[in-house]
């Protein structure tokens, strides 16, 4: 039996890579440059549900950080491409605005800081509002200069 056989999305795929049953995109990259930014909701066809999800956990992460989408990549990350590749964007954010807001902190003592973590706040809120439209239009934006950690 290969060892990519997942019982959730039936036959096992040639390259290892898990695939839903109903032959949307794989659950994990990488995915092509069509699955990102305008247009790409062709790409993922997202139902109703999966974009409120997505929708809700890039709002949440402005309230509450990285735990909204946490527990949404989680629980979502093997049922639906679409809720995934989202939860896993605002997740590779809020930890990469978290580091920054580390340094900025501490380039407080050299003055620095009080102009940077400002700015690393309000860039961090753009990027996820930019996501939550996108993801309620079925799009993907993907988080400019964000490394991906979550993979």
């Amino acid at each position: 039996m290969n060892s990519s056989y997942d019982p959730h999305y039936g036959h096992p795929h040639p390259y290892g890579t898990p695939q839903p049953a109903h032959g949307g995109p794989p659950l994990r990259g990488p995915h092509p440059a069509a699955a990102y930014g305008t247009g790409s909701a062709a790409y993922w066809h997202a139902s109703q549900d999966d974009r409120t999800v997505s929708l809700l956990t890039h709002l949440g992460a402005l309230f509450v950080s990285v735990l909204v989408p946490l527990i949404v990549f989680l629980l979502k990350k093997d049922d639906a491409p679409f809720v995934r590749e989202q939860s896993r964007q605002s997740l590779n954010l809020q930890i990469m605005l978290f580091l920054a807001g580390i340094a900025s902190s501490l380039l407080m003592f050299a003055g620095i800081g009080f102009v940077l973590l400002p700015l690393v706040v309000v860039t961090g809120w753009v990027f996820q509002i930019i996501a939550a439209v996108r993801a309620s239009q079925g799009e993907v934006f993907r988080m400019p200069l964000v490394p991906d950690l979550v993979k």
